[in-house]
Parts: structure tokens; C-alpha cells; sequence
């Protein structure tokens, strides 16, 4: 009896041990003011996430549901069930794949998207599952303000309120976003092709940035020299599949950063790439997996 007794009393002060732990690591977790700005490495396609303390923002969500989540899982922890808010640069599978099995596995705060639409099975089920969900949905147009605690801000900088939804080229509607953290800068450009590039240059944009995610994967048609020099990235992020059938990222592109000294960096060569900012005063610093 008395060995009984004993054995329950050691479950009982392990469970409270491992209670304690979970609730501490809760507590530093949330209350974690550095930002974390992750190029997920999903094949071929799209997923961003931005992470500051229990907020998280990502950014379109690749073409496999199952690999997204894999990758959520690995920089959220498991307690953290909600993400509160999707970014969807337009209805393309390689970017809104991943984002149905997202909707099912956490609670989504808001959807900022498009009105932007395709034919394609996976839009429809991605269409089925935000209402079905009653998740919010917000316009995502120039000028629209995301808060990510103090000192962090992204603005919507493309494409303008007057856009046409009903392009046939969907990358032309590519939400584009510009991300400050103090002195550090994020430029998403989503699949924005060099015809969308000119109209930011043209409509005076605030495009200069410290990284560059390279519009539709490094496609020979994006990022053009006129558009690189607005933007003087330091840093330029390819997310890409190894060994697609489309050839991304393109020869042209390739050198044309590398013309203009430009770091590269791709997600099917260094998986995922993470930049740590630990306050808006010190540079953000790179890692690759």
C-alpha cells in the first residue's frame, strides 16, 4: 500500500512538473517581442510565415497541405492553435493549396485576399471552407495596415483599390506587401510579373528593402533591372522547387542580382530561411536550415 502511494505521488508532482514547464514556456512564448520572418521550404510554391511572440501572419500556404502543416508544426508551438491572419497573394494552387488543411487543423483570425477568382477545384474548396469557417475576409488593396505589436507594421502596397477582378492573368492581382521592423524591410512580392513591377515604379511605391522575396519564383519575368534598382535589396529570397519543370528560377534573373551584388538565397538549395530580428534596432539576422 505504502509503495502504492508513493508511486502516485511521484505521477502526481511529474504531471505537475511538466504542467509548470508547459505553462512557463507559454508565458515566454507569448510574451516574446522578437519577430521572426520564415521563407518556408514547400517545393514548388509560396508560404511565409511571420511570427512575433504567440502572433503569427503567413503568407499564401504552398501546394501541399500535409508539408505546410509539417512546417507550421515545427516554428508553432503546439498549444498555439490559431493563426490570425492568412495573407492570400492570389488563387493560384501552388499558393492556396496548402491553406485547406490549415483551415481545417487551426483557427484562422482573418483571410486578406483578392476578389480575384479561378476555376481550378482547389479555389472552390478553398472558397467552401472560408465560409463555411465564417472566417473574416479583408480586401487586400493598397493601403490596408497590419499591426504585428509595436514597431512592426505591414502595409498592402498592391494592387490599387480600383483593380480589375477579373483578369485573366491572376499573378497581375498578386497582393504585394512591404514589412517594417525599425529599420529592417521585407518586400512579398507574391507571382507579380515585370508588367505590375512598372506600375509600383510608376505609381512612386515605397519598394526600398533590406530583402526581396523574387515575384512567381524567379521567373525570367519578374524582377527587372529597373525594379531591382528601386528596391536595392540586400538580400533576395527565391522560393522554389528543386528540379520544376518550369526552370525557375531563370538564368536572366540570376544574373541580374548577381550584377547588382545581390546575396541569394533559395529555399530548394538552404530549405528553410529565417531571419531573427530581436528588436527594431539591430539588423535582422539570416539563417538557413
Amino acid at each position: 500500500m505504502f509503495n502504492r502511494n508513493k508511486k502516485l505521488i511521484y505521477f502526481l508532482l511529474a504531471g505537475l512538473l511538466a504542467l509548470s514547464l508547459i505553462l512557463a514556456g507559454i508565458i515566454f512564448y507569448s510574451s516574446r517581442q522578437d519577430l521572426r520572418v520564415i521563407f518556408l521550404d514547400v517545393g514548388q510554391g509560396d508560404a511565409i510565415l511571420i511570427s512575433r511572440g504567440s502572433d503569427q501572419i503567413l503568407i499564401d500556404g504552398g501546394p501541399s497541405g500535409q508539408v505546410l502543416l509539417e512546417k507550421i508544426g515545427k516554428y508553432v508551438p503546439f498549444w498555439d492553435r490559431k493563426i490570425e491572419v492568412v495573407i492570400t497573394t492570389h488563387p493560384d494552387a501552388d499558393h492556396i493549396g496548402g491553406l485547406i488543411d490549415l483551415m481545417r487543423a487551426y483557427q484562422v483570425g482573418e483571410i486578406v485576399d483578392t476578389q480575384t477568382q479561378s476555376e481550378s477545384q482547389v479555389y472552390k474548396k478553398y472558397r467552401e471552407l472560408i465560409d463555411s469557417e465564417k472566417i473574416n475576409e479583408i480586401e487586400g488593396v493598397a493601403g490596408v495596415n497590419i499591426k504585428i505589436g509595436d514597431g512592426a507594421e505591414m502595409k498592402i502596397i498592391s494592387p490599387a483599390e480600383n483593380y480589375n477582378s477579373n483578369e485573366k492573368d491572376t499573378n497581375l492581382n498578386s497582393i504585394v506587401a512591404r514589412l517594417t521592423f525599425g529599420e529592417n524591410s521585407f518586400l512579398f512580392m507574391g507571382d507579380l510579373p515585370a508588367e505590375g513591377e512598372q506600375s509600383l515604379i510608376s505609381e512612386k511605391s515605397e519598394l526600398s528593402s533590406d530583402v526581396l522575396k523574387i515575384g512567381h519564383h524567379g521567373s525570367k519575368y519578374s524582377g527587372s533591372v529597373e525594379f531591382l534598382k528601386a528596391v536595392n535589396p540586400h538580400d533576395a529570397i527565391i522560393s522554389v522547387g528543386a528540379n520544376n519543370r518550369y526552370g525557375h528560377p531563370a538564368p536572366e534573373i540570376m544574373e541580374r542580382l548577381k550584377n547588382m551584388s545581390v546575396n541569394i538565397f533559395q529555399t530548394d538549395e538552404k530549405g528553410d530561411i529565417i531571419y531573427k530580428c530581436q528588436n527594431p534596432n539591430s539588423q535582422c539576422q539570416i539563417m538557413a536550415n
